[in-house]
């Protein structure tokens, strides 16, 4: 038995049952002409997310802000689905930073303005996150959009890699903190001509975004990887301009919260910041 904690729109409400753990249901008008503790109509409910904990929900809140509510579903769907057949353990923002990934992948598919990551096969360093990244992609295809480009693979791959393990114990970051390391990153894009415009804020944004998970969830005990920095040399050849600007973001970075280098985040960010300077 579930009662509407908040209605999302007509066919989707946030939910509490009757020991208190919270939901998202969904369901041809589940939550019409419903109020605040109200009963759901059991037979209208297709689909059930249970949101974990308090984070999970303001995650979810935080998302549906500027996110379709079917791009959060797939996306939380296919990584539920594939952290526990692959038994893959997760960190909670892999939910925040995939879903805002393909959200935007997507648009940039239909924008003609995607572009390719040059990123090397991951199949033989990281076979079970690609797997997972090959499979992630084929529900995104299938309930998303067809078009998206094989390029994915890797990008989803990424995300699985750098998400991977238990949550760090540092992750209340005060906020302050937080404001004050990304106003550090501010100033340094803005010394290389890089401000946020118009023209370039769905780009700009999307770094941030992923800057401010990544600040607030850094392993301290986080291990390098040979592979991972192999990749990166790759991508030290393919984009210099962006590794030199991504790296030194992100070493400033570690450097300001006294955490060890993270080449899979390096590598995201430098993708990041060659489409700003595309």
């Amino acid at each position: 038995m579930y009662r509407i904690v908040q209605s999302l729109n007509n066919n989707a409400a946030l939910v509490k049952n009757e020991q208190g753990e919270q939901s998202v249901v969904m369901g041809m008008g589940v939550a019409f002409q419903k109020k605040k503790g109200d009963l759901v109509t059991a037979h209208k409910i297709e689909k059930v997310f249970s949101l974990k904990s308090s984070e999970s929900k303001d995650h979810f809140l935080m998302l549906l802000k500027d996110i379709p509510l079917d791009f959060i579903t797939v996306t939380y769907q296919a990584i539920d689905q594939l952290s526990y057949r692959y038994d893959y353990s997760i960190q909670d923002y892999l939910y925040v930073t995939l879903t805002t990934h393909i959200y935007c992948a997507y648009k940039d598919v239909l924008d003609q303005t995607y572009q390719e990551s040059k990123l090397p096969n991951m199949l033989p360093d990281y076979p079970i996150e690609y797997q997972i990244a090959t499979e992630a992609l084929a529900i995104f295809r299938q309930k998303i959009l067809q078009d998206f480009p094989e390029d994915e693979i890797g990008r989803i791959a990424l995300h699985f890699i750098n998400a991977k393990g238990e949550k760090a114990e540092d992750q209340n970051l005060k906020v302050e903190t937080l404001q004050a390391v990304l106003s550090l990153v501010e100033r340094e894009l803005a010394t290389h001509g890089i401000l946020r415009t118009k023209e370039n804020s769905k780009f700009y944004d999307r770094l941030m975004v992923h800057l401010t998970y990544f600040i607030r969830y850094s392993d301290k005990e986080k291990d390098r990887s040979s592979s991972l920095e192999q990749m990166a040399a790759t991508m030290q050849l393919a984009y210099p301009k962006a590794y030199a600007l991504g790296a030194q973001i992100h070493d400033m970075i570690a450097e300001e919260l006294g955490i060890s280098s993270n080449e899979g985040e390096k590598m995201y960010i430098v993708l990041h910041v060659q489409r700003l300077l595309s």
